[in-house]
């Protein structure tokens, strides 16, 4: 589950487009950064979020790396045909549209239900994944506010969207009138709250998320790495613990779900320390 911030400026050094790519017959939304060589990172979003979610890791990360952030479908510019649904129709997708843009390989980066998504993703298809960061991830237990997600859908002008959002964020300040008129004005897009209710009905039941994968971690060679805030009110950060002891938690003291945004610095460190390991 996330949702987007106030929109960066998309500039840095290197090459940069923002672009629409056929993935298995579905159009999605990418924007691509930097020039860097080696193997890239793609960075998945999570629940009602879109690309601009990376905005502030984006660019810095472009930096010295080719960096790719997509639109779920069902999510921002991309189509709104979710396919076979849920967590592992949305991994097929990710997997068709690394297909669709040529990128055999690469350090997979994913925040809350997107979290869930590359861990899927990497299970299905291992030689794709030369690393997995989870932040603040979906698929690592049963617990989670999915009164956010009826809230969410249910607002209907930006006061009550905002309201909607500020369990999300550690700093209230971020949750601006803005913030509130750019997801509402999403939330208004043609056919965009139908889809994004029946996704939330795969992938949620009331208080619980539907897919659980950790049992299923100790199955992956690649670094794997969790990055989650304490005080996360959407998924607890409870859920990092026990995790097998290859897997390398970060837990980061007084934040909350949306680590991409109000962590951007620790979480960019992270994934480059990650990322430097090939």
């Amino acid at each position: 589950m996330s949702l987007s911030g106030p929109a960066h400026p998309a500039t840095a050094g290197g090459v940069r487009t923002e672009l629409t790519v056929l993935a298995d017959g579905r159009p999605i939304r990418y924007r691509r950064m930097g020039a860097g060589g080696g193997v890239p990172i793609v960075m998945v979003h999570g629940f009602a979020g879109e690309l601009l979610t990376w905005a502030a890791n984006q660019v810095p990360l472009a930096a010295r790396h080719t960096v790719y952030a997509l639109d779920l479908p069902g999510h921002g510019g991309s189509s709104r045909d979710l396919g076979s649904g849920g967590v592992p129709g949305l991994a097929e997708a990710l997997l068709a549209f690394l297909d669709a843009v040529g990128v055999d390989r690469a350090h997979l980066v994913g925040h809350s239900l997107g979290g869930a998504v590359v861990l899927r993703a990497a299970l299905f298809r291992p030689g794709r994944a030369a690393s997995l960061t989870l932040v603040a991830p979906g698929g690592l237990g049963e617990e989670a506010d999915t009164g956010f997600i009826d809230r969410l859908l249910g607002a209907d002008d930006p006061a009550a969207l905002a309201a909607a959002l500020r369990p999300l964020y550690a700093d209230p300040g971020l949750v601006t009138p803005a913030l509130g008129e750019l997801v509402l004005t999403a939330l208004r897009g043609p056919g965009m709250r139908e889809t994004l209710r029946g996704l939330a009905d795969q992938c949620f039941a009331p208080g619980r998320q539907r897919l659980v994968l950790r049992d299923r971690l100790a199955e992956l060679a690649m670094p794997v790495q969790v990055l989650w805030g304490t005080d996360d009110a959407i998924l607890p950060a409870h859920q990092a613990r026990g995790l097998p002891p290859a897997v390398a938690v970060h837990l980061l003291p007084g934040q909350g779900h949306m680590l991409p945004i109000e962590a951007a610095a620790e979480v960019n460190r992270r994934i480059e320390g990650i990322a430097a390991g090939g």
